[in-house]
């Protein structure tokens, strides 16, 4: 198993300036987007979103993204367990889902999701959960594709890290986690 709190490299290290920011940022929906643009360099994608869980609605909400038309948008805003969508399935399972080709998958297949992703031309997509060092599930990452996948030749040990950190720096930031506590818990690779 990948050592998740180990840093990254020196050049993926540089990429993810904005996650330094992040626990301090006066502008979180920009440091957000900066962070979304990652994953989607990390993962190759072509477009992406990074949605909120909120616990009180129990639902996931966009809040940053990139490549979408406001149709999509709109349409994807509330994300709810019972959605056909990967990000909900990320929710449920609290680990990744990766799907190689929307139109072949059961997730998909005859849904009003499977036309919407289509019409915004994706054929795959990844979700991965944001789960702090703590436990504590903070969102979801999902990556798009305008061609279909091979989830084995998929290398998923940075986007991992970026996620816990992302979520690390974001529950540190909203205090649910006294910066004492993170310090002695050891370093982050932030």
């Amino acid at each position: 198993m990948a050592n998740l709190k180990k840093p990254l490299d020196a050049a993926t290290g540089q990429r993810i300036a904005a996650l330094q920011r992040l626990r301090n940022s006066e502008d979180v929906g920009a440091d957000l987007l900066q962070v979304l643009d990652i994953a989607i360099g990390i993962t190759g994608a072509d477009m992406g979103t990074l949605q909120r869980f909120d616990e009180r609605a129990d639902c996931l909400t966009i809040v940053a993204s990139r490549g979408f038309s406001a149709e999509a948008l709109t349409f994807f805003s509330v994300v709810r367990r019972d959605t056909n969508t990967t990000c909900a399935a990320a929710l449920m399972r609290r680990m990744r889902v990766f799907v190689e080709d929307i139109s072949t998958s059961y997730l998909f297949v005859g849904t009003r999701e499977l036309d919407m992703l289509r019409a915004s031309g994706i054929a795959a997509v990844q979700s991965t959960p944001l789960i702090s060092s703590n436990g504590h599930l903070w969102g979801v990452f999902t990556t798009h594709f305008r061609e279909p996948q091979i989830e084995s030749e998929f290398d998923h040990v940075q986007l991992d890290r970026l996620a816990v950190q992302v979520a690390d720096s974001l529950e540190q930031r909203e205090g649910l986690v006294p910066p004492a506590l993170s310090r002695q818990a050891g370093p982050r690779g932030l």
